[in-house]
């Protein structure tokens, strides 16, 4: 019987015992995306139920400082927070449910209708766990007071064109002589961006993130498939079969990966669902442009990560004689996994200086992120070639992992 034919007969079995374990992959699909969809729910629903408390101190009683009051008020509250209004600071100051504080001082009516004065205004944050929903109610009240401060100066450089008898005066051209135009989006080749460019890098970083997911599913399953089978005593029986060690490994490894694909593409579809739920909840809109051949490519790249992770940790794995002790060693090589993969979320390896980059060209997790950010940037080449790559150092690594096993070293644990 050929080795080939070994192979896929094995492959056959481990896909069987995997899909007759139907508690397992429920366990595996469903786990990531109840779980992110949970937390974004949860996350959601407190932020609808606990809003962030602002209390705006007036200082000042006149008429300019009463009409300021009242247009941020009614803003802030147009928003979704709860506003308080007082003239006493030190009460609010006490207070532990108030997030922001916004002061007028004394003295904001006089100088709002002077042209030789700034109105000033204080904001104090409090801080808390929550400092990022706190940053957000300062940059709305920044915005409100933006657009209150542009329509006193239009009146008031109307007023003094009126007087220099300008009475068309551009108020624009007076305020702000130099603007920077909105923003135009283009694509890494320097085209126009269309709303896929945009969205594609996110959907990359996301897919990156996965790889983080991946790798303990399927250290899981080879530690079970090896040791497992040991402690069972249904090792000696598997190589006493015509199938040879070799084919009996690269079976369990294969059987490993597509675990990890799954648990990969599962969790792809968990933090879709996360960061779609937070978004809707903050009021804005959401939408997911999935790009076949990027997820294709995602899929592909995975499945070569698994193979390299496994096959480093294969021949200590089958040294070890329990599957605690076999768990813990294949987690201390999924941490230098996680830690590129963590890292390809925050950091574009593409643009990295070539003395940084080329050191970390040795780890093959690298190549994994090149192949995902390359597609993105639209340079096939380096994509094509980071997964060529990746292919050739999946299938050394599994090559001399294989070498350095035998019988007695799987059946002993020696």
């Amino acid at each position: 019987m050929r080795s080939k034919d070994i192979i896929k007969t094995l492959l056959w079995k481990e896909t069987r015992e995997i899909s007759r374990d139907r508690k397992f992959l429920a366990t595996i699909i469903t786990t990531p995306i109840l779980s992110l969809t949970a937390i974004a729910f949860l996350t959601a629903t407190l932020l609808y139920y606990q809003p962030t408390v602002i209390a705006i101190v007036s200082q000042d009683n006149g008429e300019g400082a009463n009409w300021f009051v009242n247009n941020v008020l009614n803003y802030l509250v147009g928003r979704g927070y709860v506003v308080s209004t007082t003239t006493s600071l030190e009460s609010v100051l006490r207070n532990m449910t108030i997030d922001l504080i916004v002061v007028i001082p004394e003295g904001f009516s006089d100088n709002l209708t002077r042209i030789d004065r700034v109105c000033y205004i204080e904001v104090i944050k409090r801080t808390s766990v929550s400092e990022d929903r706190v940053s957000r109610a300062e940059e709305d009240v920044k915005n409100v007071v933006s657009s209150l401060s542009q329509a006193v100066s239009s009146s008031k450089i109307k007023e003094l064109g009126s007087k220099a008898g300008i009475p068309d005066i551009n108020v624009e051209a007076v305020r702000n002589p130099i603007q920077v135009k909105v923003p135009i989006y283009i694509s890494p080749t320097g085209e126009p961006a269309k709303q896929e460019d945009v969205l594609r890098p996110f959907i990359a970083r996301l897919l990156i993130l996965t790889y983080s997911f991946i790798v303990t599913p399927a250290a899981t399953y080879i530690v079970d498939g090896i040791v497992g089978e040991r402690e069972r005593k249904t090792m000696e029986m598997l190589l006493a079969s015509p199938a040879g060690l070799k084919e009996l490994i690269v079976s369990k490894i294969m059987a490993s990966s597509l675990i990890g694909l799954i648990s990969s593409l599962s969790d792809l579809a968990g933090l879709l669902l996360y960061y779609g739920l937070l978004v809707v909840a903050l009021g804005a809109w959401f939408l997911a442009v999935f790009d076949p051949v990027l997820l294709l490519l995602h899929s592909f790249t995975a499945f070569l990560s698994i193979l390299v992770t496994v096959s480093i940790s294969l021949p200590f794995i089958t040294r070890t004689k329990g599957i605690r002790s076999a768990s813990n060693l294949a987690s201390l090589f999924s941490i230098l996994g996680l830690a590129f993969y963590v890292a390809g979320w925050v950091i574009d390896f593409y643009k990295l200086p070539s003395e940084i980059l080329n050191p970390l060209l040795i780890v093959p997790y690298t190549h994994s992120i090149l192949a995902i950010q390359s597609y993105v940037y639209r340079d096939l080449y380096t994509s094509i070639r980071s997964i060529m790559i990746l292919l050739a150092l999946s299938t050394v690594l599994l090559y001399i992992s294989l070498k350095t096993l035998d019988r007695e070293k799987v059946l002993l644990a020696k």
